[in-house]
């Protein structure tokens, strides 16, 4: 699982900045969570498959966030994609999209699944889900949470052998966490064999909001939160509020309240330059936090989350 911060500045782009979109490479699949003035180019910056982009999750209509996805989805069909592309966000993204397609005359000739959603878990495959809930900013604004599913144990061959268990596909069948049956009768459960189940791992993203209870819950206990970033300074507390958008010490206090391993800040203010130098402040809050840059990368791995800066 790896996180590619594609965009990171918010309201207009800078000359290091673009603006919000998140990549998420999982199971075979790319995963965008929003899609800001220029992703497609910094799609192809990072080196990204145009064909394992499936899924495209958008926060809210304001345009740093949005304004980028019509290049996407013509660049998509110049590319000749055949399969289905999946998009999720608020009300009024259907009208967004196809009013824009049809005043731009652009031929979108693959299938194009257009959810507005509101909360709950709006998709759920074999390996992972996602789910989103409403944040607290001037629009609507929704955010996601995308969850890797708990996987079987380890599987035990020295006991395995003990009990008599042929290698081969009966042991695959335990492996997947089911019952089996042995030609002598013997009924093997898989905790017989199996270690303690792996936790799937857990990807937050919360962005243009103000703290509040479904940003903790999407967070709670997540292995990366990517969260509002805009306004480091506590002096600019009541412009926050005002806007919708956290402070740096508000998101470091829901990251430790939460159980979060690691923080991400992104959707930085483009008032301000040279923002590692303000991280120390913060960091004896909470200390796993990342300042994002484009074209970053995080690995999510089962323990830790490693950063790759290009």
């Amino acid at each position: 699982m790896r996180i590619i911060f594609l965009g990171t500045a918010s309201g207009v782009p800078t000359p290091k900045r673009r603006l919000s979109a998140t990549a998420v490479v999982y199971d075979g699949e790319t995963f965008l969570f929003d899609c800001g003035e220029g992703s497609q180019m910094q799609l192809r910056k990072a080196g990204l498959r145009w064909g394992a982009l499936r899924r495209i999750f958008i926060s809210h209509l304001h345009g740093d966030h949005i304004i980028g996805l019509l290049g996407v989805l013509m660049s998509l069909q110049v590319g000749g994609r055949d399969s289905p592309l999946f998009l999720y966000g608020p009300t009024g993204l259907e009208e967004y999209v196809q009013t824009s397609i049809r005043l731009m005359q652009a031929r979108i000739r693959y299938e194009l699944v257009i959810n507005e959603i509101s909360g709950g878990v709006i998709c759920d495959e074999k390996n992972y889900y996602v789910a989103c809930a409403p944040l607290e900013h001037r629009i609507f604004t929704l955010g996601y949470v995308l969850v890797e599913k708990d996987r079987p144990g380890r599987f035990n061959v020295e006991k395995a052998e003990q009990l008599g268990i042929p290698a081969g596909p009966i042991r695959s069948q335990i492996q997947l966490g089911e019952e089996v049956v042995l030609d002598n009768g013997t009924r093997i459960s898989p905790d017989d064999i199996l270690g303690p189940p792996r936790k799937g791992r857990r990807v937050a993203y919360c962005l243009d909001t103000s703290p509040c209870e479904n940003a903790e819950k999407l967070a709670s206990e997540a292995d990366v939160l990517i969260y509002d970033g805009t306004f480091f300074s506590d002096e600019h507390q009541t412009l926050a509020r005002r806007t919708g958008h956290s402070t740096w010490r508000e998101a470091a206090e829901l990251a430790r309240k939460t159980g979060v391993k690691r923080l991400v800040l992104t959707h930085f203010s483009p008032r301000y330059t040279e923002l590692e130098k303000f991280l120390p402040a913060f960091q004896a809050i909470f200390p796993e936090i990342i300042l994002a840059s484009d074209l970053m990368e995080i690995e999510v791995e089962r323990q830790h989350a490693h950063v790759h800066r290009h």
